[in-house]
């Protein structure tokens, strides 16, 4: 069976280095004579590399939305001639769904769609006509969809709510590599082991609808409140459009001395930011699964996140972890200083989460499961 996944998604020239996507691709090609991935490229040159049984196609970043659905048809009936394509994968909706979808049409091909993020969600970020016009192409493509892939319970109930057949519908969840994300291989680095103060963390983009305004906001609290005399600092890993705002806030504030910005940290090194982490916070406004948080618990790291999307779908509150509401920084901030105060139940957590992804999100188990979504189609 051969395979070919399209989206709109920007990948650079060297797309190897790509470790987090390469690794999936890499994984599914086992169960595929040949996977095929249609996605854009960094300038306004095509690229094409392969590897094995995997070719990839960087269509050049020039023509627009309508421009990459184009070019993405024509590439998909290339290789619908010459490989005999069974199926074509879009992992979003709007450019890689309308192209498999318009592929589907032409080529007689199977199609698969994913909905990801909360776009039929009541706090997804696009508002008035964007949103509008998302959410019918997303209803037009799953209509016409062999297959519809979600990766959480809630995105789930968010389909099926569209008057889409149940019996259509899979629910993929994300992967964990547990040998990657082992608490047991990775040691703290030096300039952190005589460090005894308490690492609030997050790891992740610096970007709109992630919280972290909620954050800086409760970390403001906790320096204000009760706990003030509290011995801990802030670690923020990752970069984005937010971070210059962010720093501003931080200052405005009088909290920029609690919090180091540790910068972009590449797939293969989020397993040692983590271990630099005591408690690991995500409050995110909107979530369609949280992939941060599943690799924070696989790395033992007690959680405080926002009770959105399909977060609850790995965060069971009390058990590996504390949910709070969204937009609630006095909440947040009082759950984060119960973690500060109680290094028991930071274990406990840590040890009950790394327990619950283990059974539910092993990496060869999620592929598996990925493959089969395919297989059942051939």
């Amino acid at each position: 069976m051969n395979i070919c996944f399209i989206g709109k998604h920007i990948y650079p020239k060297d797309i190897f280095s790509n470790e987090q996507d390469m690794k999936t691709w890499r994984s599914l090609a086992e169960y595929f004579n040949r996977l095929f991935v249609i996605a854009q490229s960094p300038d306004i040159f095509f690229h094409s590399v392969g590897e094995k049984n995997i070719k990839i196609y960087l269509i050049p970043n020039i023509f627009g939305y309508l421009g990459f659905i184009g070019i993405a048809v024509k590439v998909g009936v290339y290789l619908r001639w010459k490989y005999g394509i069974d199926c074509f994968d879009a992992s979003e909706v709007a450019g890689g769904g309308l192209a498999a979808t318009f592929l589907k049409f032409l080529t007689g091909a199977k199609s698969v769609i994913e909905v990801q993020g909360e776009i039929f969600g009541e706090n997804y970020e696009n508002k008035g006509y964007k949103k509008t016009l998302l959410k019918k192409i997303g209803i037009f493509v799953m209509k016409k969809a062999d297959r519809i892939r979600v990766n959480s319970e809630a995105v789930f109930h968010q389909v099926s709510r569209q008057y889409i057949e149940e019996k259509k519908i899979r629910l993929i969840h994300l992967r964990v590599d547990l040998d990657l994300f082992n608490p047991l291989s990775i040691l703290r680095i030096n300039s952190e082991k005589n460090d005894d103060k308490i690492k609030i963390g997050y790891v992740g983009r610096l970007a709109e609808g992630k919280g972290l305004e909620d954050l800086l906001a409760a970390i403001s609290q906790l320096c204000q409140g009760h706990g003030k005399r509290a011995n801990f600092k802030v670690l923020i890993f990752g970069d984005g459009q937010l971070k210059s705002k962010l720093i501003k806030m931080s200052e405005n504030l009088r909290i920029h001395d609690k919090i180091e910005w540790r910068g972009f940290v590449s797939y293969n090194k989020v397993p040692e930011a983590l271990s630099q982490i005591d408690v690991f916070v995500y409050p995110s406004w909107h979530e369609g699964f949280g992939r941060s948080i599943m690799e924070a618990l696989a790395m033992e790291k007690a959680v405080v996140a926002t009770n959105v999307g399909g977060i609850p779908d790995l965060i069971k509150n009390g058990e590996n972890g504390f949910l709070v509401n969204p937009h609630n920084p006095k909440e947040l901030a009082e759950k984060i200083l119960e973690l500060i105060n109680n290094q028991d139940l930071r274990a406990k957590f840590g040890k009950n989460g790394r327990q619950y992804v283990s059974g539910n999100f092993e990496w060869n188990h999620g592929i598996k499961k990925f493959a089969n979504l395919f297989l059942e189609l051939k």
